[in-house]
């Protein structure tokens, strides 16, 4: 069975039996594979979820690049948060935001930024508003068109649960059609974000 077949056996026993969904993720020998698998029987174990969070940061971190270890902590901190478990996450995004500064090149930081903006969903507007800043950042240093992408995703997300904090940080844009296409988000109601767990 493949990496990915055993995250996804995974995430499907984990609902029902993480014990034994632990004992899976825990053989998985892709890190990111397995960080993903640890972060769903975090998000679904009736013990210690902060203990299984551990182990799946000790996964991502042995990724083969800084964007893969930095970018799938936020399945990570989306399971944290969906525990109630909101130091703990709110701790876990602030770090993987920092760390991501070391991802090269910047279309790829930005894809990594969408992913924990949308983890820390469930922590707060103030967390993805965080990454969001990051993100325009980004964007307004490289034009590439993931980074403009990941920005209209991040001001649409945010703007679903806080059109003013969405408004406030649309006016940062430089690149007039990115602000134009984030205001037009806005107004339409933003959108959802993606979901980590189902």
């Amino acid at each position: 069975m493949s990496a990915p077949q055993q995250r996804d056996q995974v995430s499907r026993l984990a609902k029902h039996n993480p014990d034994a969904a632990l004992v899976i993720a825990r053989k998985i020998s892709e890190p990111w594979f397995q960080a993903q698998a640890l972060s769903h029987v975090a998000r679904h174990t009736k013990n210690n979820p902060l203990a299984i969070a551990q182990e799946a940061r000790v996964a991502a971190q042995s990724c083969d690049d800084a964007y893969k270890s930095i970018a799938v902590r936020a399945w990570e901190i989306a399971a944290l948060a969906e525990r109630q478990e909101t130091k703990a996450a709110c701790t876990a995004f602030v770090t993987a935001v920092k760390q991501s500064d070391t991802i090269t090149p910047m279309s790829s930081r930005s894809e990594a930024l969408i992913l924990l903006l949308q983890s820390a969903i469930h922590i707060g507007t103030q967390e993805m508003s965080r990454a969001a800043k990051a993100l325009i950042t980004v964007a307004n240093s490289d034009s590439h068109w993931r980074c403009q992408r990941a920005v209209k995703n991040a001001v649409a997300i945010i703007a679903k649960a806080d059109a003013d904090s969405a408004r406030k940080l649309a006016i940062t844009i430089t690149d007039e059609k990115v602000r134009t296409a984030c205001e037009q988000s806005i107004r339409a109601g933003g959108m959802d974000a993606r979901p980590f767990f189902w």
